[in-house]
């Protein structure tokens, strides 16, 4: 199986409703005004043989992410569908896919990217949709991407590392976590999001897992986009206690609430994720005194061996 036989073979894609776009890209923005242009050029760059809307959720932005996202509805209001909230719906843990983006989409697929990252391949969606459409049993695919910290571009690895395809399923998903939600496309009816409004901790994992539950993935190693790390991520301030112990609320809520993720690999990551955490938190609170050096370098050796084990 090659990404490469795929490409630019344009699949004739039969019984598709012409009227209706086949490809529906997902955005969400929350105070991206420096980033948000580039994610709109990456969509529209697309070189497709198929239909294709966007839908912008913006979160309530208190900075110009609106007034830019606006710019763009009026050169394309046929493609670019804006949702523009009054009041900031995740900080009321609301799930915002599940309550505004995905009831909207009308594509046969869902493609996936938050506003602060971009796509980079003009071919990207061609050849993710020409996949899926030759494959029938899967029914998500990844691909490979830079992520950018500051000015400096760093490389994932994942070329050396996979195939040209690899499949993924709830049994070897998190063995190498290559599911980044900048690349993610997948079939809208290979997923209830209803069942997300029911989960307490979800995140792109319970999407992914619910998608898994209906067929397979396929991580596509070519290079499609930019992933950002920068202060204003949701995550950046957070400790890393903390975001170790959210993940291990989310993967646990998989593994129990979705039945075909009750997997070796699934129930391992929980428990790793939660003992992770609580090294994270011990660490905190043994190094808050840093006068004795030796102590600290002991101490790290500890638990550097202990979480190995």
């Amino acid at each position: 199986m090659s990404v490469n036989n795929t490409v630019k073979s344009f699949c004739s894609y039969e019984n598709v409703d012409k009227n209706l776009p086949f490809v529906t890209i997902i955005c969400h923005t929350y105070n991206h005004e420096e980033y948000i242009k580039k994610a709109i050029d990456g969509f529209l760059m697309q070189k497709v043989n198929f239909q294709y809307e966007i839908i912008i959720h913006d979160d309530a932005s208190t900075v110009n992410t609106k007034k830019i996202i606006e710019e763009y509805v009026i050169n394309v209001p046929d493609i670019i569908k804006p949702i523009y909230q009054i009041e900031n719906q995740f900080s009321k843990k609301k799930s915002i896919s599940a309550n505004f983006t995905y009831p909207k989409a009308k594509g046969k697929y869902i493609a996936l990217c938050e506003g602060d990252d971009y796509w980079t391949d003009e071919d990207k969606l061609q050849k993710q949709i020409d996949f899926l459409e030759s494959n029938p049993e899967y029914v998500v695919a990844w691909t490979n991407f830079v992520s950018k910290h500051d000015e400096e571009y760093i490389e994932t690895g994942f070329n050396e590392d996979f195939p040209e395809v690899y499949t993924i399923d709830l049994n070897n998903i998190f063995e190498t976590y290559i599911t980044y939600t900048l690349t993610t496309v997948f079939r809208r009816d290979a997923i209830d999001y209803l069942k997300i409004l029911d989960m307490k901790h979800a995140k792109d994992n319970t999407v992914y897992a619910l998608i898994l539950s209906n067929g397979k993935g396929a991580f596509l190693n070519f290079k499609s986009a930019v992933y950002r790390w920068h202060e204003g991520g949701i995550y950046s301030l957070k400790t890393e206690a903390f975001k170790k112990y959210s993940s291990y609320l989310n993967v646990k809520e998989v593994y129990f609430e979705v039945s075909e993720a009750r997997t070796k690999n699934i129930k391992k990551t929980y428990k790793g994720l939660l003992r992770s955490a609580a090294f994270e938190v011990l660490e905190l609170h043994c190094f808050e005194d840093k006068k004795d050096e030796f102590k600290i370098k002991i101490m790290k050796e500890f638990f550097w061996s202990a979480s190995i084990n």
